[in-house]
């Protein structure tokens, strides 16, 4: 049997056969064949060195220009920015604090003409309410946005999502399971490039454009990581929002 006629599962199957050995890679990493040892080893060591260069190069960069950022830095200001923001909202957020912004203050038969104007513009959206708790609230969503962006969005490893998750009681999109699982099928076209595909039977519907090859399964849950960037989103709308409400 060669490589375009091997078995393939069908949707059922595939379900009843959780708890079988899979391959598994990364939707974007593929590797069809095992490179050689010597051009595993010759990679790594390219790749280290220049890892090693630019390393030098960022931080001579640092160190001499006015400003004291490197390309790096810049490429990726957002993250540079989220790194300084970070830590020290997270002290300002710990501190002893005596206020909060105005709109989120309770009824007050001083600052209201009377209550039915209050509760309209809670109901309209021009005030907000709900005191210290709700600005405390506010806070916290907006470092939710910060510590996606340091923790999730440009993460260091797998661990450190799922501890993010964890932390915020929210689902991991790349935890194995059953409802993040997806399987890619992979085909060979005619001029030789390779077509990844959710449809397990093109070669089938259109036998002379597609030859089926494998399959790989990778876990991410793409509805979740959107719920969580446009959780993330509204948190950096609410620090630019009270940008000017940062004091004590």
């Amino acid at each position: 049997m060669d490589n375009y006629t091997k078995k393939r599962f069908t949707k059922e199957e595939e379900i009843e056969l959780q708890n079988i050995l899979e391959e598994e890679s990364s939707f974007f990493e593929f590797d069809y064949e095992k490179r050689k040892f010597h051009q595993k080893l010759f990679s790594m060591l390219r790749w280290r060195t220049r890892s090693f260069y630019d390393e030098i190069k960022y931080n001579v960069q640092r160190l001499f220009r006015p400003h004291h950022l490197s390309n790096i830095d810049l490429w990726g200001f957002q993250y540079t920015m989220a790194k300084w923001i970070y830590p020290r909202l997270k002290k300002f957020i710990s501190m002893e604090r005596h206020g909060y912004p105005g709109i989120f203050s309770e009824y007050c038969e001083n600052e209201w003409a009377n209550r039915e104007s209050f509760d309209k513009a809670i109901a309209d959206g021009t005030h907000l309410g709900g005191g210290n708790e709700a600005w405390e609230q506010t806070l916290n969503e907006i470092i939710f946005a910060f510590e996606w962006m340091l923790h999730f969005d440009e993460y260091k490893n797998r661990t450190q999502q799922d501890n993010f998750c964890k932390k915020w009681n929210i689902k991991n999109p790349y935890e194995k399971n059953l409802e993040n699982k997806t399987i890619h099928y992979v085909y060979e076209m005619q001029d030789g490039c390779t077509c990844i595909a959710h449809e397990s039977d093109l070669d089938e519907k259109n036998p002379e454009k597609y030859r089926y090859k494998s399959r790989t399964v990778s876990y991410h849950n793409v509805s979740t990581v959107i719920e969580i960037q446009e959780r993330a989103q509204k948190g950096f709308e609410l620090f630019g929002k009270y940008f000017m409400s940062f004091w004590d």
